[in-house]
């Protein structure tokens, strides 16, 4: 008797995913919910457990493959001992995996070693079997790096590896991979590349005028190319420019962090967003989504303000949920919450979702002005530059002015120029004048 393993349900809207990992083979005995795959989708990791104990018959997929919800992942034999396996299956927790920053290279063979005294600076601890507790996108990390994590000592609770285990073993001046130059990129080719940065790992060729390097897509770029693609040959964008003079909020706001010991800390984003959620009450137009086939414009009742955050594995834009409901320090401690998310990657896929209207800080890289995309179903999205000094012509006298650049790229179809420049106006008004926060 044989039992089939199908790849579950992942979350809302989700119909494929990306396996970056198969990591049992057919012959293997493996445990209940012991990790068979690691797959990527919608910009997070999910960890798939086996649904049963048994004997792994026939892998049906490899790495690197495309795969819909429904699909044939394993097939496991004589020995299961499990109740049918359609998809009581829940996924791990949803974790995003980095962009790759260097190329994978082959991870040195674990060499079982008898017990070691204890571990002195610098050194590590290689383990001597077994799976490597670890999240997935910290094993990802070191495949990228080339590092083997058995080599690796691990700080987390119940022996994990960390990111900052990954971190400290390459600080430690760990060996070289094989086959690896100092400057950690493949060495493929019989002629060195040129070194112009560290190029993803993927098939090398060439084309007519030299060598080339051919990187597959992961599955979060396929995602965000078919969302912006859409977004950009469905929504005629119109963007719509100008500048607030932040000075006395900037004044106001290095205040009250001393009053308050900056618990929270109060950053200009939070008040960005507390202005934003007032503008959207007073033009809900900007917190709508517009219905193609009903030629229908849905007005949201609730605000859930996405916040774009840039991660070594792309852009992820967690929600802020009713954030028109919360003050001024419960946005500053989800805003902190946001952040703490993603640095440590633990958040779930229904945290970027249900957002009504996007704001993305591209100025904390560079930048001043710029044409952000607009987050479907969403029908506009704020872009802020970077806050500058500048003089400022105040009646007849120039001041020194701290100013905000903001970007709004809006649907055509469901607004118009003049509504906003009002939604701007409307922010301006609320940015310049700090008092008006407290009508809000």
């Amino acid at each position: 008797m044989t039992n089939e393993f199908i790849l579950p349900d992942l979350g809302e809207g989700i119909s494929e995913a990306q396996i970056v990992k198969v990591m049992v083979k057919a012959g293997d005995a493996v445990a209940q919910d012991q990790h068979l795959f690691e797959v990527e989708t919608d910009k997070a990791a999910v960890e798939i457990p086996s649904p049963q104990g048994g004997t792994i018959d026939k892998v049906h997929v490899q790495d690197g493959q495309t795969v819909n919800v429904g699909d044939v992942l394993i097939t496991f034999g004589n020995g299961g001992n499990a109740a049918p396996i359609e998809s009581e299956t829940k996924p791990a927790k949803v974790e995003p995996a980095p962009q790759p920053t260097a190329p994978p290279q082959p991870a040195a063979p674990v060499v079982p070693t008898p017990a070691t005294p204890a571990v002195q600076p610098g050194q590590v601890t290689p383990r001597t079997g077994g799976i490597v507790p670890a999240a997935p996108a910290v094993r990802r990390l070191a495949r990228e790096k080339g590092i083997d994590l058995a080599m690796v000592t691990a700080s987390g609770p119940g022996g994990r590896v960390t990111y900052e285990d990954i971190e400290r073993f390459e600080a430690g001046g760990s060996a070289a991979t094989p086959g690896a130059d100092q400057a950690g990129a493949s060495v493929r080719s019989s002629r060195p590349m040129p070194v112009t940065g560290i190029l993803p790992d993927g098939k090398d060729e060439t084309d007519k005028w030299g060598e080339v390097r051919v990187v597959p897509m992961t599955q979060i770029r396929k995602t965000i190319a078919k969302h912006m693609s859409q977004s950009m040959f469905t929504a005629p964008h119109v963007t719509h420019m100008d500048d607030a003079d932040i000075t006395e909020l900037d004044m106001m706001r290095r205040e009250l962090n001393e009053a308050t010991g900056s618990d929270p800390k109060l950053t200009a984003m939070s008040f960005i967003v507390k202005a934003v959620c007032g503008a959207l009450r007073k033009y809900p137009i900007f917190n709508s989504s517009f219905d193609e086939e009903t030629s229908s414009i849905i007005y949201k009742r609730y605000i859930n303000i996405g916040v774009a955050v840039d991660t070594e594995r792309g852009l992820i834009v967690p929600v802020i949920r009713n954030a028109d409901t919360l003050s001024l320090t419960q946005i500053a401690g989800e805003l902190r919450s946001i952040a703490e998310r993603v640095r440590t990657n633990k958040f779930d896929i229904e945290d970027l979702r249900g957002g009504t209207f996007t704001i993305t800080n591209y100025g904390a890289i560079g930048g001043i002005y710029g044409t952000p995309v607009i987050n479907p179903p969403e029908v506009a999205i704020l872009g802020l530059g970077r806050s500058r000094k500048q003089p400022v012509i105040v009646g007849d006298e120039i001041h020194e002015s701290l100013m905000l650049p903001m970007s709004l790229s809006f649907d055509h179809r469901a607004a118009d120029g003049a509504q906003a420049a009002r939604f701007v106006n409307e922010l301006i008004s609320v940015l310049e004048l700090p008092a008006r926060y407290f009508l809000l």
